[in-house]
């Protein structure tokens, strides 16, 4: 955590717009609070990762993890989506720091 990940993707975020090439992004954090760019796809659409923590009784690591785990269930529709993306020549994902 807090080691550029979100801002190495803002940054190659806004270069691929300036080339014409904007990426197709994924964001699979369920724990970040502020993203500077708009993900396509986003774990936080699926899973509330406090109400994981709450649920299953974790602290910070333990929920983003179980968070994590949880979407992997659905990780082939990801995929789907990121390979229907014919017109993409980007496609970046940002993950969690833990």
């Amino acid at each position: 955590a807090g080691t550029g990940k979100t801002s190495m993707m803002q940054r190659l975020n806004a270069y691929l717009h300036e080339q014409g090439k904007p990426p197709y992004i994924v964001n699979l954090d369920p724990a970040v609070t502020y993203m500077p760019y708009g993900a396509n796809i986003d774990i936080r659409d699926t899973v509330d990762y406090k109400n994981v923590m709450k649920q299953y009784k974790l602290g910070p690591n333990g929920g983003i993890l179980t968070a994590c785990n949880l979407f992997a269930t659905r990780f082939d529709q990801v995929v789907g989506l990121c390979e229907s993306k014919r017109d993409v020549e980007y496609i970046l994902v940002d993950t969690p720091g833990q």
